[in-house]
């Protein structure tokens, strides 16, 4: 072969290899989210609830690009504590117990500037399209977790979703349920088309991965 011969192969496009088929994408295992089912009780979902103001709801932004309802449609406010620390410490020993077990994580905790907030997703467009609750404003959240408080049948739609994980649908809308999984896992609210959806979010923070 000449070296004009190679510089015309060096030079020929590589041709990308195809994109997996949507049916091929398996369960990450390894990064599966952790289900724990009736962790709030009915009554205290209601506390929860009942226990935000009205005039506190604000609308949730896109981490550093400010309101963005294409993506982003959502009201939020900050979860309440009571003078035991309610239901943070709660929500705190359950996610280290979770990390414990599965992910092994290095955190820290909660941090001020990014405590959980009650969420609330309202018809006909409330949503939250595909996204990492990692940014360039909040780079050290290690673990994301979410509290179901409606009731399944008080809305349609607004499902919690994964990339390449597997989805169970059924568990999550089950109310009190807490869903926890890393926070660069690609997730979504599926547009609410019936009712209202109300869930607490959060984050557990730790050293950035590197």
């Amino acid at each position: 072969m000449t070296d004009n011969d190679q510089a015309k192969v060096e030079d020929r496009p590589v041709n990308p290899p195809e994109a997996p088929k949507q049916d091929t994408i398996k369960t990450n295992d390894q990064f599966c989210s952790i289900v724990h089912t009736t962790f709030f009780s009915p009554t205290q979902c209601d506390a929860v609830i009942e226990a935000c103001e009205k005039e506190l709801w604000i609308t949730g932004e896109v981490d550093g690009g400010g309101v963005n309802k294409k993506l982003r449609d959502v009201k939020q406010q900050g979860l309440m504590m009571n003078d035991k620390g309610w239901p943070h410490t709660r929500i705190l020993e359950l996610v280290q117990q979770a990390n414990e077990a599965k992910y092994k994580f290095k955190l820290s905790g909660f941090m001020n500037y990014d405590a959980p907030m009650i969420m609330e997703y309202n018809a006909p467009s409330g949503h939250y399209d595909w996204h990492v609750d990692l940014g360039k404003n909040v780079p050290n959240r290690k673990l994301s977790f979410t509290i179901q408080l409606s009731n399944p049948e008080d809305y349609e739609g607004g499902d919690l979703e994964f990339v390449g994980t597997e989805v169970k649908t059924e568990a999550f809308r089950e109310r009190g349920t807490c869903i926890i999984f890393p926070s660069f896992l690609p997730h979504r609210i599926t547009p609410v088309t019936k009712g209202t959806r109300n869930a607490i979010v959060g984050w557990i923070h730790g050293p950035t991965f590197v």
